[in-house]
């Protein structure tokens, strides 16, 4: 059964005062982000991320708008967020009044929690690499109603113990509702979690080595996928194709050398033999050429 709405968007007037943050054991927190606490209304800011907990976020009200790398999109009211950033930067924007609920958990301890579930996180021994998801669900009021009832026991909760233990209690339950909106995406996806590791596995086959993409019939015999199974999963789980994501990767890699390195170093040791080919690739990816992107940092260098 899910929780009595008694909050509405009217009550949701965080000021950013009080507690925002409550770790409530090793490795479990909870915390409350609004427009006070980011104050980024009018211009786009940027903030760190986590380098070690899975965050699942749900937005309580407001409008926000995501970049982190290449991922862009818009969050309102009821949509869930969720993922490990991995240390990455966040670019964000928001109207006035924003506010969401984020659960951070560190991996082994949502291991524990999730047990034999076949769910995609329940092989968590294994270095997680970047990926971030945005659910526009709002049709499931279980997760918003929990993520409302956790924003009231938030602004109610001191240290007394009875309190913390009931907010530790509908943390789980909010994560249970977070989980049971998953298995409904989960009909849409056609892989088990033995195809989800696989698919992993890929991955970091493909981007073991950037300076030459592995060809697909080559990833599907190392990852026993069929190629179909291999494309379609792929781009299910971090959203482009094997190729763009190789790419992407391999341009990202190539914009960190560009810091020590010339343009004709940096495509040589990314497997490029053709130079402009690589500048093309390079300002597809960024929308500079990377002997802008070399000036800039030699002008920072010289400063």
């Amino acid at each position: 059964m899910c929780f009595d709405n008694q909050l509405t968007n009217k009550n949701l007037n965080y000021s950013g005062k009080g507690l925002s943050y409550i770790e409530l054991q090793p490795g479990l927190a909870i915390c409350i982000n609004s427009a006070a606490d980011l104050n980024a209304v009018d211009v786009s800011k940027t903030f760190s991320s986590s380098e070690n907990c899975l965050c699942f976020n749900c937005q309580l009200q407001g409008k926000l708008s995501v970049q982190i790398k290449d991922k862009k999109f818009v969050s309102k009211e009821g949509d869930l967020t969720f993922g490990f950033a991995d240390g990455e930067i966040f670019h964000l924007q928001h109207s006035k009044d924003f506010c969401n609920i984020e659960v951070m958990i560190m991996p082994k301890l949502l291991d524990v929690l999730i047990g034999d579930m076949d769910f995609q996180f329940s092989c968590l021994d294994e270095k997680i690499n970047f990926f971030l998801q945005h659910y526009q669900i709002q049709q499931n009021k279980n997760v918003l109603s929990c993520a409302r009832q956790l924003f009231y026991l938030m602004q109610n909760t001191d240290c007394k113990i009875t309190n913390r233990l009931l907010l530790y209690a509908h943390v789980l339950k909010y994560l249970n509702w977070y989980f049971k909106s998953f298995e409904q995406q989960s009909t849409k996806h056609e892989f088990t979690q033995w195809e989800y590791q696989q698919l992993n596995h890929a991955r970091n086959c493909l981007i073991s080595d950037l300076t030459c993409p592995p060809t697909i019939n080559c990833l599907a015999k190392q990852t026993g996928l069929n190629q179909s199974k291999l494309k379609k999963g792929f781009k299910q789980i971090f959203g482009k194709s094997i190729y763009a994501y190789f790419l992407a990767e391999r341009m990202h890699k190539a914009k960190q050398l560009l810091a020590e390195y010339s343009v004709t170093e940096t495509a040589i040791m990314m497997g490029y033999s053709n130079i402009s080919h690589f500048s093309s690739a390079f300002r597809k990816q960024f929308g500079v050429l990377p002997k802008e992107i070399r000036r800039q940092y030699s002008s920072k260098f010289l400063e």
